[in-house]
């Protein structure tokens, strides 16, 4: 019941902060500690040569804005970013492809995260039945094995990102449509600084987060079983 709900609360906390991380204050600040507002996009011109230019940060957060609402389907979002110079498609065919896997991984992620908040909610249930001192010991036990695998898999893909990177996109697309060449403007909108820089975040944030429900849990149990004890002491 424990490792179920660890898992329940791993996918359901991962998910929501993956959409939290993937705003666009983050990818702001993102691009400005990492030097990648700086990126060359490849834009295209009407003469069938390529122009190479360089976006300000206000409008690469506007292309990562209108990238995202298109991936989360968000409102119906049916287009995906045109070259604020010329007004073609920013991303070439393969990039648009990959893109809308993108978009389908996302709508079954979201799909999971709400099965898991359903199955974590039953569980605690089921617990909250044998009462409070069964509920609070799962529900500490259950966010310390999250946090230790969440924190277990962050450290592999902190010395090893770019396999782990690989490895993750060769599970969820392995139809293979995710490599793109240096003159990709996908890689320059979102290069491994950023994912890099997402996972980190995401990874602690969860880590923290469900470390500080272990020891709330700890201690709400500790409180519950000085209380039972003095009770017990107190009675004739």
């Amino acid at each position: 019941m424990r490792v179920g709900l660890a898992a329940s609360l791993a996918v359901a906390g991962l998910v929501a902060l993956a959409l939290v991380y993937a705003g666009p204050a983050p990818y702001a600040a993102l691009a400005r500690g990492n030097g990648f507002e700086r990126n060359v996009f490849h834009v295209p011109a009407r003469a069938l040569t390529q122009r190479e230019v360089r976006y300000d940060l206000a409008t690469l957060v506007a292309l990562h804005e209108w990238t995202l609402r298109y991936v989360l389907d968000v409102f119906g979002a049916t287009a995906l970013p045109r070259d604020p110079t010329i007004g073609d498609p920013l991303f070439t065919a393969d990039e648009q492809a990959h893109l809308d896997d993108v978009r389908r991984v996302f709508a079954a992620l979201r799909a999971l995260a709400a099965a898991a908040v359903v199955a974590a909610a039953a569980v605690l249930l089921l617990a909250w039945r044998r009462g409070p001192t069964a509920i609070l010991r799962l529900a500490r036990d259950s966010a310390l094995v999250a946090a230790i695998g969440v924190a277990g898999v962050g450290a592999i893909a902190a010395v090893a990102f770019e396999p782990a990177f690989l490895a993750f996109h060769r599970v969820f697309f392995p139809q293979g449509n995710f490599l793109f060449g240096e003159d990709s403007n996908l890689l320059a909108l979102y290069p491994e600084a950023y994912w890099y820089g997402v996972t980190v975040r995401i990874a602690v944030a969860f880590i923290v987060g469900a470390g500080m429900a272990a020891a709330f849990a700890h201690l709400a149990l500790r409180a519950l079983r000085e209380r039972s004890g003095s009770a017990i002491v107190r009675s004739p």
